[in-house]
């Protein structure tokens, strides 16, 4: 039974010794986590497939520059929410220059059992401001500390408290508008 490096020491691997393995593992083990987090940025499985790829790469790139001060977990989520932002913004300026209607916000699938609650759950996350839609998916789904989610906002954490309490307020009255509609 082997033990899992943690995350910190196969970074400083690879910056240190450029080793494939140490970059498979940390692929392997967050592979999945990032992809379903730029699902619900993007709601698309393909462009978020191509933009996982896209977070290694750049963390491959960024590994001269790596300091283990932090949470590796909050870093490479950072690298994932840099590229969303990046992404969102093209889309959004290629739809306005071909005069199409923007869509907003990530498609959230979130743990609800009737495909009414995904949908009612999906819109009231669609309806909340950006702020704070990133902070109550990087907490509910992909399960990131509240010290985590500053560090990848780059916000105080009081701040990102604030953003998840208001957020699920906001969520909860969409949805209870809803039920009522």
């Amino acid at each position: 039974m082997s033990v899992e490096r943690p995350d910190q020491e196969l970074m400083m691997d690879y910056q240190k010794t450029r080793s494939p393995d140490a970059m498979v593992a940390l692929f392997r083990r967050y592979r999945r986590p990032i992809f379903r987090y730029l699902l619900r940025r993007t709601g698309s499985p393909v462009r978020s497939e191509d933009l996982v790829q896209e977070v290694f790469v750049n963390l491959m790139a960024a590994a001269p520059r790596y300091k283990p001060t932090g949470s590796f977990k909050a870093y490479l989520y950072r690298i994932a929410a840099n590229l969303s932002a990046k992404e969102w913004r093209k889309v959004r300026r290629r739809m306005q220059l071909n005069h199409e209607p923007v869509e907003t916000g990530p498609g959230a699938e979130g743990q609800v059992q009737s495909r009414e609650s995904v949908q009612a759950v999906r819109a009231a996350l669609v309806n909340l401001d950006s702020d704070q839609r990133e902070a109550i998916v990087l907490r509910e789904y992909e399960g990131l500390s509240y010290a985590e989610i500053a560090e990848v906002l780059s916000i105080p954490t009081g701040t990102v408290k604030s953003r998840i309490a208001r957020g699920k307020l906001a969520l909860r009255e969409v949805l209870l508008q809803a039920r009522v509609a």
